[in-house]
């Protein structure tokens, strides 16, 4: 048998009243996008966008993709425009000397 003091089940006055939180509408955050990897070829420019591949048109997570550029997307999602862009590589190069 377990006793807790009456403390513990007392409520956390920082925590808004039940009426508030049952009213509130439920809101979804806006699925993350990160830009993967941007591939040319003969049959055009693909944006691959958490791990899928999309072309100019597609749509993912309700956002929409508008452009392929070198090295960003671009893409629209509830009216507003959005710039991705590629994540510098962790490692560079090494410089060497001839």
């Amino acid at each position: 048998m377990c006793l807790l003091p009456a403390s513990a089940f007392a409520l956390d006055p920082t925590r808004p009243p039940a009426a508030l939180v049952s009213a509130m509408p439920a809101q979804q955050p806006s699925a993350a996008l990160q830009l993967q990897a941007i591939f040319r070829g003969a049959q055009g420019a693909r944006a691959v966008l958490n791990g899928r591949s999309l072309r100019v048109g597609d749509s993912l997570a309700e956002a929409r993709l508008l452009a392929i550029n070198t090295n960003s997307v671009l893409i629209e999602r509830d009216g507003q425009r959005q710039l991705l862009r590629l994540v510098a590589p962790i490692v560079t190069p090494s410089q060497t000397r001839p």
